[in-house]
């Protein structure tokens, strides 16, 4: 009876150790992306699946009653625009290699996930946010193979 007792308040401590860890680890990263809502966020973003790879730089910023944003590569070529509105993500003037009905969809989904769902501490079983410093943090859509990579930095 004292081993089965042992045994329980292990597993309750385990438990509670990663219920608290795991909280820390998906508040955290959007915390930096959500918080800043007074004035421009830039990130360096990357956005790799198995075949390609996606890179630029993001600008967010909280207009409206709205989260807008803006994806561009390094030379100014803008990738596409998103506007996430009452809790839901959509793209705008998507270049024409990613304008296609399947990503678009995933993208708004991850999208919806990271500025919606993640800030509330809600999780998805196929949609991890991984803390990789303080400046930087993963999105990974583990059903789609895809990272999107972010890091803050000032201009």
């Amino acid at each position: 009876m004292t081993r089965l007792k042992t045994h329980i308040l292990g597993l309750i401590s385990i438990c509670s150790w990663l219920a608290v860890s795991c909280k820390a680890v998906h508040e955290t990263p959007v915390a930096m992306l959500v918080t800043n809502a007074t004035k421009l966020s830039k990130y360096q973003m990357r956005i790799k699946t198995g075949q390609a790879e996606v890179t630029g730089v993001l600008i967010i910023k909280y207009i409206d009653d709205q989260w807008r944003g803006s994806l561009m590569n390094e030379f100014g070529v803008k990738a596409f625009d998103f506007a996430i509105s009452k809790g839901k993500c959509s793209l705008l003037n998507v270049i024409p290699f990613l304008d296609k009905w399947y990503i678009r969809r995933t993208v708004e989904s991850d999208f919806t996930f990271l500025f919606r769902d993640a800030p509330h501490g809600k999780m998805r079983k196929n949609k991890q946010l991984i803390r990789i410093n303080d400046n930087a943090f993963m999105l990974r859509n583990e059903k789609r193979n895809i990272e999107y990579q972010f890091q803050s930095f000032d201009l």
